[in-house]
């Protein structure tokens, strides 16, 4: 059975995967820091006319197959690959990744007080 913590896992590891090929596809294009998510949305629409939100695709990563075969596509990743990918990140990076995310949040809404 799966336990919550192993779809916790999961779900980071594709979010992790999903900020790495925005950052990797940005600077491939020349643009040292990465896409925005916000380039991303604009790029996906104008090239699959479909309207995403890759905010909300990288914080919740709960989506269905088309839309993660158009990712794959735009990210020039094979379904393979992209799994390879999510599959062999260590639970050590990710409790890292998790501690991080929880850490900028505080901070985040401290100065929003």
């Amino acid at each position: 059975m799966i336990e919550k913590v192993d779809i916790l896992h999961y779900t980071t590891s594709i979010e992790m995967v999903l900020k790495e090929l925005r950052e990797e596809k940005g600077i491939s294009q020349g643009r040292p820091k990465g896409l925005s998510q916000s380039d991303v949305n604009i790029e996906f629409a104008q090239k699959y006319k479909v309207t995403l939100n890759m905010g909300r695709m990288e914080s919740n990563p709960n989506f269905g197959m088309i839309k993660l075969l158009l990712l794959c596509d735009y990210f020039e990743i094979s379904i393979t690959d992209f799994f390879e990918r999510v599959l062999s990140k260590e639970k050590k990076e990710i409790v890292e990744f998790l501690r991080t995310k929880k850490t900028k949040k505080r901070q985040k809404q401290k100065k929003d007080k």
